[in-house]
């Protein structure tokens, strides 16, 4: 959904990636209470360090486009860079 998303971050990409899913509900949880029950992260590409997310509603989806340097900050936070 948010192509390029985790892309140019500077992070140890194969830990950074699982690392990223497992947390990817207390990184939404920080950002909006709602978000985790809403948002999946469904995949994490370490050859372009690209975090997909899956919205379940358009109304979701523009949210994550809102909030997208929000995202990266949190996940940054969580995982270290």
């Amino acid at each position: 959904m948010l192509q390029g998303l985790m892309a140019d971050r500077a992070w140890d990409v194969p830990a950074a990636g699982g690392s990223i899913l497992d947390q990817w509900p207390d990184i939404a949880a920080a950002l909006s209470p709602k978000l985790a029950s809403h948002v999946t992260a469904v995949a994490f590409h370490a050859e372009t360090g690209q975090l997909d997310l899956r919205p379940d509603s358009p109304a979701y989806a523009t949210q994550l486009r809102l909030i997208s340097s929000r995202i990266v900050a949190a996940a940054n936070d969580a995982v270290g860079t």
